[in-house]
């Protein structure tokens, strides 16, 4: 059961479903906190937020499973999948919300700050989980099909 719901878990956040549904909560807090400001700058600050959600949501994955895989030690590759993708994450979205001139950049971005780091931690650890446990092999599976799409080989895939 357990497993089940973790794969479902899994599923979903590699998902393009659940980068739509992550952005548009974000996207609708950005919308909320900016709305002061009057409603066009806020359906900018929000829709361009929930659009930036969703890409970075979408892409994250994909930059953490590259990540997680480039160092021999999965430990040190999971380290390194969450800081990268925290650095590249929050990178964009302050240099986005600045060029759009948002006053409320910390208030926009604080809220989203621990389902992000949720969202890393649990990621992160799904990966660890599949490297560690041989029959829970979806990353493992995946890699190999793309391992061998490309011709590369990696020492752990």
């Amino acid at each position: 059961m357990r497993d089940r719901m973790l794969r479902r878990l899994y599923r979903l956040m590699d998902s393009f479903l659940g980068a739509v549904l992550g952005g548009l909560c974000y996207g609708l807090w950005a919308f909320a906190v900016n709305l002061r400001g009057g409603l066009p700058h806020a359906l900018l600050i929000g829709g361009a937020h929930w659009t930036m959600s969703v890409f970075l949501t979408w892409y994250s994955v994909t930059l953490m499973r590259t990540l997680f895989w480039l160092p021999r030690d999965r430990h040190a590759g999971a380290v390194l999948a969450a800081s990268g993708s925290l650095i590249v994450t929050y990178s964009l979205l302050i240099s986005v919300h600045r060029a759009l001139g948002n006053p409320h950049i910390v208030m926009t971005l604080a809220p989203g700050l621990l389902p992000t780091l949720g969202f890393v931690a649990v990621y992160t650890s799904l990966l660890l989980r599949e490297t560690r446990d041989s029959t829970w092999s979806l990353a493992l599976a995946r890699r190999a099909r793309e391992a061998s799409a490309s011709g590369a080989r990696h020492a752990r895939a």
